[in-house]
């Protein structure tokens, strides 16, 4: 059960009549959880509403810290922070060439997967042929490899 102040519960009701509404399109049960009481509310939710009772506005919460750990690379100091610069902006590259061959390999699943310009439906076999070309785009057939094959020859 989530503990949350009175004010924490309040707004998520407010969010949840508003999506209710608006994305879900039942201005019916808007209105029953906007007349619902923020205990029921709360309670339906399983929520628990956090007492505050020195006042303020957020719960107080009270936390033995434990010790900080440090942190090794905090510790490491860069000798030449230019070093680190050029290893960073050369996977940026490498990123940048993976993110380009993966939108290529989308846009050629687009092209394969568009619906016919003429309009009309697609028959069985064009489908299975179409999806069968998606497939090969997105994970094109592995290689067998050799020695594989020569271990299966030899148990014949």
């Amino acid at each position: 059960m989530k503990t949350l102040t009175r004010e924490q519960v309040e707004s998520r009701k407010e969010k949840a009549v508003r999506f209710v509404e608006n994305v879900l399109g039942d201005p019916e049960r808007a209105d029953e959880i906007a007349e619902e009481s923020l205990e029921d509310y709360a309670e339906r939710r399983k929520i628990q509403i956090a007492e505050n009772p020195r006042g303020g506005r957020m719960a107080r919460v009270h936390l033995i810290n434990p010790r900080r750990v440090s942190n090794p690379r905090r510790q490491m100091k860069q000798e030449n922070p230019q070093a680190g610069r050029s290893e960073l902006l050369a996977r940026i590259r490498e990123l940048q060439e993976e993110n380009d061959q993966l939108q290529d390999t989308l846009d050629k699943v687009a092209d394969l997967a568009a619906a016919p310009e003429d309009g009309r439906e697609e028959e069985h076999d064009e489908l299975v042929d179409k999806l069968n070309n998606i497939i090969d785009t997105v994970a094109p057939p592995e290689e067998e490899d050799q020695s594989d094959e020569d271990d299966n020859l030899g148990n014949e």
